[in-house]
């Protein structure tokens, strides 16, 4: 039988201990077998502008991060493909390639409840929930909002991937901002990864 298997993408800039602590919640409360951290190389909501970080800086950051926790992989996947990057090609790329696999494994996409309400604004939504089961970490459970936008299939696999986790409230926009001020984030980011940033003079 294959591995369960859930992907977090993101622009991870930087990457921090928000991100992993989703991750590990959601890894261990469905008990999945692995994490695969995919950094995107644009945000198709915010083409205006590239990243403040390059995808290379990106990855090596994602790396620095994980490279300790057991169960947590990075894929440089959308490293190949033109941006913007998203998530409906992301999954189709990692289920033909395990259509290839005797043992293909069971995919599953990670977010966190504060990505739910703009979800019907992603690329082909209901084609994502047609493709992979949703993990969603919230600190309820539970998700209340006007449900306007969303189709009946989308509803049901919001609802039914809502997972009651411990989140923190940390940004990525936030420690960019207290980086650029000079302003301490060791309570943010792993040591390795503020050491990268500093290293090669990131969002000064």
């Amino acid at each position: 039988m294959g591995k369960k298997i859930g992907l977090l993408g993101g622009t991870f800039d930087p990457i921090h201990c928000g991100h992993l602590n989703l991750a590990f919640e959601l890894l261990e409360k469905a008990s999945l077998d692995q994490i695969w951290f995919i950094p995107a190389q644009m945000n198709p909501h915010k083409t205006e502008a590239l990243p403040p970080a390059s995808l290379d800086h990106r990855l090596a950051m994602v790396q620095l991060a994980i490279q300790d926790v057991p169960h947590f992989v990075l894929k440089d996947l959308e490293k190949y493909r033109p941006p913007p990057s998203y998530t409906v090609h992301t999954l189709q790329a990692f289920i033909a390639e395990e259509a290839l696999n005797p043992t293909p494994h069971h995919f599953y996409l990670l977010m966190g409840e504060d990505a739910v309400p703009g979800f019907f604004q992603w690329h082909l939504p209901e084609e994502i929930v047609r493709l992979v089961p949703l993990l969603i970490g919230s600190r309820s459970g539970v998700w209340q909002s006007d449900w306007a936008n969303f189709s009946l299939p989308m509803r049901e696999a919001i609802q039914k991937g809502l997972t009651p986790t411990r989140l923190m409230d940390v940004s990525s926009t936030l420690i960019r901002e207290r980086l650029s001020q000079g302003a301490y984030c060791g309570h943010l980011l792993s040591a390795s990864v503020l050491h990268y940033i500093q290293e090669n003079r990131l969002y000064q």
